[in-house]
């Protein structure tokens, strides 16, 4: 169940990213109709890019967030990291200081 979870969430996630890469491409292609310099075409093609690699750095965050709420589920659900119904076992003796 927590691997469907996980998949459902990758996918809303791969939409909204999407989402943002179409609207930054259709933003250039609005910017680049309206300049009038090449440089002023180049600036709206730079900043696209730039909004097309935040979308997909922001997707990568959220898949990561979404392995790590899976791993902390499965951990909790099968109890890693308690001690019930863990023996105590004797101490270890100290470790001898250092002679110099």
């Amino acid at each position: 169940m927590q691997a469907v979870k996980e998949k459902v969430k990758d996918k809303v996630s791969a939409v909204k990213a999407k989402g943002k890469v179409s609207k930054a491409k259709a933003d250039e292609k609005k910017e680049v109709a309206t300049a009038r310099s090449h440089a002023e075409r180049e600036l709206a093609h730079e900043r696209a890019k730039a909004r097309v690699a935040a979308a997909k750095m922001e997707l990568h965050q959220d898949k990561a967030l979404h392995r790590e709420e899976a791993i902390q589920h499965r951990l909790h659900k099968h109890g890693a990291g308690t001690t019930a119904g863990v023996r105590p076992t004797a101490a270890a003796p100290a470790p001898h200081p250092p002679t110099c």
